[in-house]
């Protein structure tokens, strides 16, 4: 994908609102990072609701499949909005 062949997140924008929507989906905000740090895919996320926002699909370190919408903040930071298993 165009802008973002390559690119990395390492750091990621936590706080109250989105650590517990992802529980509300029974993911754990650390599940949600290790995604990054194995084997996804990105795609554009299908739902227009904000700037460079994306879905990334992949596995957590314990092999769960999650589906993720996050926004890439630059910098290598990202913020998750929302998830579920895949």
């Amino acid at each position: 994908m165009s802008g973002l062949q390559g690119k990395r997140w390492f750091f990621f924008d936590w706080d109250e609102e989105n650590v517990f929507h992802l529980l509300r989906h029974r993911i754990e905000h650390w599940e949600a990072e290790e995604i990054f740090f194995n084997s996804y895919v990105i795609t554009p996320n299908k739902k227009k609701h904000g700037p460079k926002r994306y879905r990334i699909d992949g596995r957590t370190n314990a092999g769960r499949s999650l589906r993720l919408i996050f926004q890439d903040l630059g910098s290598c930071k990202a913020r998750v909005i929302t998830g579920w298993d895949s």
